[in-house]
């Protein structure tokens, strides 16, 4: 999926959870890769998946969230030789190119050491099933933005928010119309400069309340 191909940029994440299970010398790996909306989900996926697989030594995870400068990873090898799992999970979080989503693998040993490597191939192995099994969608970035403006405006800022890509959040009829917008992150500047030509610098972008 390709994040700009409405010209708009944008984020590439998951649209529901994806699962999968690989066997590797009689140890089975459940992998599970999860959207999410918070940070703080992790915790609370984390501890389902630990209640779900109560009787599992290791429960390892990776997760993304976030973009450009304001990406953060996170990953736990759980008990797992260092390097092992949390690290190949999240390197298959990269390799999908997606983020705002979290991978939990649970592993059940079968009696065989896998080695590090052999650990390292399988939890990645894992992470990308589930990740391949898992839906995509495009976020597009942007924020919100406020103002306020007369009726006669109605009509020319609807033609204006249409021009760059924006759209109507809320909008309320009083005196004046309060408007919350939504603006694409790479236009709302260009746009804040057309709205002020429009309304002879009366009307001004502000933070919604």
């Amino acid at each position: 999926m390709d994040p700009h191909e409405d010209g708009l940029p944008a984020i590439v994440t998951l649209a529901a959870v994806g699962r999968s299970e690989l066997k590797v010398q009689r140890s089975r790996f459940l992998a599970e890769a999860h959207p999410l909306g918070e940070r703080d989900e992790v915790r609370v996926i984390l501890g389902d998946m630990c209640r779900r697989y109560h009787d599992c030594r290791h429960v390892c995870h990776g997760w993304r969230a976030g973009h450009g400068d304001d990406l953060v990873e996170g990953r736990s090898d759980a008990g797992e030789p260092a390097g092992t799992a949390g690290e190949p999970i999240l390197s298959a979080l990269r390799g999908a190119d997606v983020t705002d989503a979290l991978v939990v693998v649970a592993r059940y040993f079968g009696g065989v050491k896998l080695g590090t490597g052999g650990l390292g191939r399988a939890y990645r192995e894992a992470a990308a099933a589930a990740l391949d099994d898992a839906p995509r969608r495009r976020v597009p970035l942007g924020r919100e933005h406020a103002f306020d403006s007369g009726y006669e405006l109605i009509g020319p800022l609807e033609h204006l928010l249409d021009t760059f890509a924006g759209r109507i959040v809320d909008r309320t009829f009083a005196a004046e119309v309060a408007w919350t917008v939504w603006l694409p992150a790479d236009r709302w500047r260009t746009f804040e400069r057309e709205l002020a030509a429009l309304s002879e610098g009366r009307i001004k972008l502000r933070a919604p309340e």
